[in-house]
Parts: structure tokens; sequence; C-alpha cells
């Protein structure tokens, strides 16, 4: 109709980020973000609140970037670049792309980077699994990382996983087209 006529293209404040955009963020993020935890793990080592330094820094900057890189929201589309970042490991993913429909669970908030970590977590337990019942691999450094991996460290660990995911979603909702 003549009087109500749409526009084909939305506005260009209104147009949803592309991949690398929400990549380009995330990492943007990142610089001030390490900082501030750079500090805190100063602190927390001169503080000597614990017998040993660990970079919590650092463990927070590598889970920030894997997840930037690796574990987006995106996953829930069958092509995208996070998907194919995977390589031919990106195989693996086509059964969460198909259980999750795009934009729904995966991007909660909450539900989304659980989603993900307990997705990746099953596939990483099989292969483990597997290579311990077909070929007798050892897993003791599970014992010796999950010994380290407490504390500040889990909660570096964990904020750098989930975080780029939060900034992803955000970025989505705020340039989401409402209509």
């Amino acid at each position: 109709d003549r009087g109500r006529r749409r526009d084909r293209h939305p506005p260009a404040h209104r147009l949803m980020p592309s991949g690398k955009n929400h990549l380009k963020a995330e990492l943007a993020a990142l610089g001030p973000i390490a900082l501030a935890a750079a500090g805190g793990n100063a602190l927390w080592a001169f503080a000597d609140w614990q017998d040993q330094f660990q970079p919590l820094a650092l463990i927070f900057a590598l889970a920030y970037l894997f997840s930037s890189l690796l574990l987006s929201p995106d996953l829930d589309l069958a092509r995208s670049d996070p998907h194919n970042r995977w390589g031919l490991l990106r195989h693996c993913w086509k059964p969460y792309a198909k259980l999750f429909r795009h934009r729904g669970v995966s991007h909660n908030p909450l539900l989304g980077p659980l989603s993900r970590l307990v997705y990746l977590g099953l596939w990483a337990a099989a292969v483990l699994a597997g290579l311990h019942y077909l070929f007798a691999v050892e897993m003791e450094f599970l014992h010796h990382w999950k010994e380290n991996l407490r504390g500040a460290a889990l909660w570096a660990l964990s904020i750098g996983l989930v975080l780029p995911n939060e900034i992803h979603i955000l970025l989505d909702r705020i340039y989401s087209d409402p209509h």
C-alpha cells in the first residue's frame, strides 16, 4: 500500500552486527578488562592471599580468547565464523546447531554459555573415555589440573569463558530489529 510504505533496508543503527564485528567488539573489550584483571592479579599476589602465585590475568585472557574465537553464541548456526574456526572439528558442532535454533537458548545470558560448555565437556569426556578404554591412556593429568584449578583461578577461568558471550548477546540485543 502506498500510504504505508516500509523501507526494505532498516536504519543503519538497527542492523545486526556481523560475526566479524562481534569478534572485534569482544577483542576490543579484552584490553581494558585484561588490564583490570592484571591489576587484580598483582594485588592478589602482593597481599599474599595464597601460597602459590597463579597468573590469574593469563588464565582469564586465554579463556576469554578461547571463548571469543571458539565458543560464540553463533555456534547455533551451521555456517558461521566461529563454527568454521573449529576446522575439521566443526562437524562436532552440527548437532548443537540442530538442537538450538538461532538466538534461542544459545543466546540466553546464563543458559547459552552453560549449554556450550556442557556440550564441549561431553565431547571431551567421550574422547578421553575412548582413549582410556581403547588404548589404556592414563588420565593422571586431570587430577593435577583439578587440584590447581580452584578459588581465584576457577573464577578467572569462568569469567573469561562467559564474558565474551555476554558481550555478544548484549550487542545482539542492542542492534536487534524489533520488527
